[in-house]
């Protein structure tokens, strides 16, 4: 949507969303800006990046490196 008022991207890409809980988010606290809401999103993705990692039994890449350190310290 280039050229398009920020108001309308923004209610552009909500419309889009197809993500049931995102979509609550973002309804529940209306971004202003395009920033606000792609910080949003992007904090929205993280979340559920790492509670899927968890399910699965995954560590974060940081703390394998932290371990990875630790253990070259010794």
């Amino acid at each position: 949507m280039k050229g398009a008022p920020e108001c309308m991207r923004i209610s552009g890409f909500m419309h889009r969303v197809n993500n049931p809980e995102l979509t609550k988010r973002l309804n529940e606290h209306a971004p202003k800006t395009m920033e606000k809401m792609m910080i949003t999103t992007t904090a929205f993705i993280r979340e559920e990046a790492a509670a899927a990692g968890k399910k699965k039994g995954h560590t974060s890449w940081r703390t394998q490196d932290q371990s990875k350190r630790h253990g070259s310290e010794r």
